[in-house]
């Protein structure tokens, strides 16, 4: 599993993704539970609240219960869980759900470090075939640099789409966009038949200026298109090379 696609709503409220994909070949996940450190430090003397994104998982066994803060093993926890299902993983990301962090006050000018937790009572667990755990620690990764951030707190004159930069790219090229007043955007990744490869963003986000990072993991190289929505209206769309 992979934690990513780390955005920051606004002072009190971070956005992320949890996807899952299989290594080597596919494989069948039956339930899951999820658990992440995090510095406290970005309380900031408020309260913390996680959730999950209702409908947002890709997943027909989506996030259902233990949602929310668990302080069990004496620290505190960002935890989700599955019930017993069945979805068969390829090596192809599949969002397992978007989840939020909102903070009574503004979230304090620290780093979050959100990272898996595996050890204690409350530890990421995966399952396979027959309910035998399959977790690899090694396999589990976490990029939440919180790189949409809004680096411009000035509003924008109008709604822009930026070309990627580095482009052509291998691993990871930038995408900035601008809003002149806040929106609910998408950004959405394709391939020349018009399939959708990834959704970068969903988010409502204030006016200003915001940067995502596209990572060209297990894409092959080749032109690819990307589009930003503003408020169900299609601002632009521009065309991006990954060489490998």
């Amino acid at each position: 599993m992979s934690l990513t696609n780390g955005v920051k709503i606004n002072d009190n409220t971070i956005e992320f993704d949890v996807l899952i994909k299989s290594v080597d070949s596919s494989f069948t996940l039956t339930s899951y539970q999820c658990s992440f450190l995090f510095n406290s430090e970005i309380i900031n003397n408020g309260e913390l609240i996680f959730s999950y994104v209702e409908g947002s998982s890709k997943l027909n066994n989506p996030p259902s219960f233990g949602i929310g803060i668990n302080t069990c093993d004496g620290e505190p926890k960002l935890t989700f869980a599955s019930m017993a299902g069945l979805d068969t993983i390829s090596n192809e990301n599949t969002l397992v759900g978007k989840f939020q962090l909102i903070n009574t006050t503004d979230f304090a000018e620290v780093d979050p470090n959100i990272t898996w937790s595996f050890g204690g009572f409350v530890s990421t667990i995966i399952t396979g075939d027959l309910f035998q755990d399959i977790t690899k620690p090694a396999s589990h990764t976490s990029n939440l640099a919180l790189s949409s951030d809004n680096i411009d707190s000035n509003s924008p004159a109008e709604y822009q789409l930026s070309q990627n930069f580095p482009n052509p790219f291998n691993p990871a090229t930038k995408i900035r966009i601008n809003l002149k007043s806040e929106s609910q955007i998408r950004l959405i990744v394709y391939n020349l038949l018009g399939e959708e490869i990834r959704e970068l963003a969903n988010h409502r986000l204030t006016a200003g200026s915001y940067e995502f990072t596209f990572e060209s993991e297990n894409l092959p190289s080749g032109t690819y298109i990307y589009r930003l929505e503003a408020n169900n209206q299609t601002v632009d769309t521009k065309k991006m090379i990954v060489l490998k």
